[in-house]
């Protein structure tokens, strides 16, 4: 399968881009967890809340309606491949002025919402509006947003690691009314 064989080198060269970038330590700090992103960058972000939760995390989804008020101890992980998504920024201001902690993963190293954030993890990759062929033969953010997948499953390793749970632990906290 040629294609599967090139984004599987893309993936690994893009998340190079990410050694040393562990956001565990924000996470456990906080009291509550918020994410929040776009399209599919916001799909990969709801897997990671719900890992979150599973993990025994107060996780919260941005929109949902039973998100909570976020508040001066808590953060807010944001994703954005060209960190200027308008929703996506005046979430990250309405988050800065309560005081919240604010995460930015981007493909951008100079965008907007990356000079509100208080950390931003650069995913080497492109934006929906980067056409550029060197970075990736796949259409749009799709290197970015399969990037943000795994760089999240990586820190559900982390904080199990960090935080001494195992995968019987998150089962206690996993959907039982399917």
């Amino acid at each position: 399968m040629k294609y599967l064989e090139n984004i599987l080198e893309e993936l690994n060269s893009s998340s190079k881009s990410l050694d040393n970038q562990n956001i565990s330590s924000e996470i456990i700090k906080s009291k509550q967890v918020f994410t929040h992103g776009l399209g599919r960058s916001g799909l990969v972000l709801k897997m990671f809340a719900m890992r979150l939760a599973q993990l025994g995390h107060n996780s919260n989804v941005v929109g949902e309606t039973t998100t909570k008020s976020i508040h001066k101890d808590d953060l807010l992980i944001l994703a954005s491949g060209s960190g200027n998504t308008a929703q996506v920024k005046i979430v990250a201001q309405e988050a800065k002025k309560v005081g919240a902690n604010i995460i930015l993963i981007t493909s951008n190293d100079d965008s907007e919402i990356g000079k509100i954030a208080d950390h931003v993890v650069n995913i080497y990759s492109k934006s929906k509006y980067d056409h550029n062929k060197s970075i990736t033969i796949q259409p749009m953010g799709s290197l970015f947003e399969q990037t943000l997948m795994l760089y999240l499953d990586s820190m559900v390793l982390q904080l199990m690691n960090d935080e001494n749970i195992n995968e019987s632990d998150m089962m206690k906290n996993h959907a039982n009314l399917e």
